[in-house]
């Protein structure tokens, strides 16, 4: 395509989104299916954007794997069908095991996630983030409806966390360093989808927030290594670190919010040994971003200029650096508001007079906001 965006792009850009919103509406296996098929259908000719030799290979290996787990969820579908005689069973039956390996086939998840780290080097950084982000919400949305299993996504949820935050320790490739730190946030959504769908939705917002303007960054950079990091630029020594950081879980940034509600459900529910490796597997993953970190704040080498513009991502960036401040009521009411379902805290008023705080505090920072752009 010789670097042009063609206008038929939009059409491919559309499908993709059709197939998705199609799962997501769906009630049925059949019509899910056809919306993952539709969605690859569309994502596919995106990946070939700059019609290079290295896409034209990662879409095909993409192809190829989507297939097989399509494959897979229909033999899955079809012998659950010859068991319970019932296509709308398929979510409850004790065989859906085949079917969420195929879904974690499609998502990149350990120990099926070989066939991802091979395609990102190959890929651009906005055909990275769409397969990153996008790309898992379908089947995201179709583990959660299955009600059977739970043990075996709790070892993939761990698998895919502490394999994916030991894989890229001593990687220099940002692309692989972004990858396996998806499949680790992977592992982190999946501990907690069959038991509370909204905090894995929620955790999967806050990942998609940190991750515009962080990969924005990234992609203009002269390479896809480590050293490029290190450029003489301002934003270079605080932005991109604190949204490295944030990706982490380093408190007070906004990617420890998600993590610390994560954490404290699973106590709540009993998974210690779950909690303690999960932790474990973060813990292992700040290691390597404040090493990280450290190499871009400290060791500038000075190479290149880099006048980087971020406006408009100011408003994204405020909020992973503040967010401490910012969400600090509106996890409060949340807690409050789960202690009442239990039984063990304070009142019905009590919850209002937070919420009623906290859109006061909202509405200010509007005001703040509106009244600096009209000056």
């Amino acid at each position: 395509m010789n670097n042009k965006f063609f206008p038929s792009n939009f059409l491919f850009i559309l499908i993709m989104i059709m197939g998705t919103l199609t799962t997501l509406s769906s009630s049925h296996w059949l019509t899910m299916w056809m919306g993952l098929e539709l969605n690859l259908m569309g994502f596919l000719p995106l990946m070939n954007i700059k019609g290079k030799m290295l896409e034209a290979e990662a879409s095909m290996k993409y192809f190829i794997i989507q297939s097989l787990g399509s494959s897979v969820l229909i033999i899955s579908s079809l012998i659950m069908y010859n068991y319970s005689l019932s296509w709308h069973s398929m979510f409850n039956s004790n065989l859906s095991i085949l079917l969420i390996l195929s879904l974690i086939l499609k998502l990149g998840g350990a120990p099926m996630h070989f066939w991802l780290p091979n395609l990102t080097k190959q890929m651009t950084w906005l055909i990275l983030f769409l397969i990153l982000t996008w790309q898992k919400l379908a089947p995201l949305f179709m583990i959660m409806l299955i009600n059977s299993n739970l043990n075996t996504i709790i070892v993939i949820s761990l698998l895919s966390a502490v394999f994916g935050s030991i894989s890229m320790l001593n990687q220099t490739n940002m692309q692989l360093i972004i990858t396996y730190s998806s499949i680790s946030h992977l592992g982190w959504m999946l501990s907690m989808i069959m038991l509370n769908s909204s905090l894995t939705f929620l955790y999967f917002i806050v990942y998609i927030i940190i991750s515009i303007p962080l990969l924005n960054l990234l992609s203009t950079q002269t390479s896809n290594y480590l050293y490029s990091l290190t450029h003489k630029n301002k934003i270079n020594n605080l932005i991109i670190p604190s949204l490295i950081l944030s990706l982490a879980g380093m408190p007070p940034l906004l990617g420890f919010l998600s993590k610390l509600l994560m954490l404290i459900s699973l106590m709540k529910m009993n998974f210690i040994i779950l909690t303690l490796f999960m932790f474990i597997a973060s813990l292992i993953s700040l290691y390597f971003y404040l090493s990280m970190t450290l190499m871009t704040i400290i060791k500038s080498y000075y190479l290149f200029n880099n006048y980087t513009t971020t406006k408009p991502y100011n408003f994204i960036i405020m909020i992973n650096l503040f967010s401490i401040f910012i969400f600090y009521f509106m996890i409060n009411t949340m807690n409050i508001y789960a202690m009442i379902i239990l039984n063990k805290s304070q009142s019905y008023w009590n919850i209002m007079f937070h919420f009623w705080y906290l859109i006061s505090f909202i509405s200010h920072l509007a005001k703040i906001n509106n009244s600096k752009s009209v000056g």
